[in-house]
């Protein structure tokens, strides 16, 4: 590939540098996803009226190459941006800086007036955020702690949690996946502090070091099997206070879609069924893992229409969950 005519990396050579973080956003990544942000960027460089700071990207992105094959014709960005994704090794320091620079000019408003960008530029600032937070190492959610307990979760789905546990006060929260213990013990808590409810929570594999709290029921076994299920019936409020369950065990594809099915009957009506880590398998981390919790989600609500997807628990935009919180009607 071109590094650029001699009058382009001038023009680059004149310009301020990147901010380091931005090139590190951007990293050395040539996918789909930047393809995306640059095919973006030459959209809206050919509609009238459009500000000048667009129009220069879209031309740094052209004088570079971004967007012409190698006999200098127009080609479609986001098929040569992926072959530029082939051989990474000959992009240069300075087709990063571009591409973090046609990044940058996806969303800049003025003031504190609305400027609501469309829904694709929105869930490629996302994305990209949601990536890096996910990937770079260390990784941030692996160093996120509650008292001194792993636990392995965003805090804009925390936040969200929280929402969740002070509207509804449910009687019983019924979690799969236990792992450290981590987040049955910061619900417990925030239950407790809002004077309702309980935890049970599930896990194949005993760990005896689990930190105990009061609130908070271990149960050993299998998340998809019914004696389990009827174990955790025993637990149910008598008094008709609301269920909620967590899915956040076993991600593959058809173990969540088994969970799903064995235990939406549980959540009561205005409650939640929420499915974990639907983030997984394109979505969009992960890419190359296989079919996971969001395709079990988008087959259990082709079957099962009591459940929606409540999009203002994505308020955040960025979740660990997209299409997984789901609300019973």
């Amino acid at each position: 590939m071109s590094g650029g005519t001699p009058d382009s990396l001038a023009r680059m050579a004149a310009r301020p540098p990147v901010l380091s973080r931005a090139r590190r956003a951007v990293g050395a990544r040539w996918d789909e996803l930047a393809a995306r942000r640059a095919r973006t960027i030459l959209d809206r460089s050919r509609r009238d009226g459009v500000d000048p700071r667009t129009r220069a990207l879209a031309a740094d992105l052209r004088s570079h190459g971004a967007v012409a094959d190698a006999s200098g014709s127009t080609a479609d960005p986001l098929e040569r941006l992926r072959a530029i994704g082939e051989q990474r090794a000959k992009a240069t320091p300075e087709e990063v800086e571009v591409i973090s620079r046609a990044f940058a000019g996806l969303y800049h408003p003025r003031g504190m007036g609305p400027a609501n960008p469309p829904a694709v530029v929105r869930q490629t600032i996302a994305d990209q955020f949601h990536l890096l937070y996910y990937h770079q190492r260390p990784r941030v959610w692996q160093r996120t702690f509650y008292r001194g307990i792993p636990i392995l979760k965003m805090t804009s789905d925390l936040w969200i949690y929280q929402h969740l546990l002070d509207r509804l006060r449910p009687g019983l929260v019924i979690e799969t996946g236990t792992r450290f213990g981590g987040s049955s013990y910061w619900m417990a808590d925030q239950m407790r502090l809002l004077g309702t409810g309980r935890i049970v929570t599930i896990d194949i594999d005993p760990m005896p070091d689990r930190v105990a709290h009061p609130d908070v029921t271990y149960l050993l076994g299998s998340s998809s099997d019914p004696e389990v299920r009827a174990r955790v019936e025993e637990l149910l409020p008598s008094d008709g206070s609301p269920v909620m369950v967590v899915l956040d065990s076993d991600h593959s594809r058809d173990h969540v879609l088994a969970e799903l099915r064995l235990w939406a009957d549980l959540v009561t009506s205005g409650s939640y069924l929420i499915v974990e880590d639907t983030n997984i398998n394109g979505h969009p981390v992960y890419a190359d893992f296989g079919p996971g919790p969001y395709e079990a989600v988008e087959q259990f609500l082709a079957e099962d229409d009591r459940f929606e997807v409540d999009e203002e628990c994505e308020m955040y935009y960025v979740t660990q969950n997209p299409r997984g919180y789901l609300r019973r009607r």
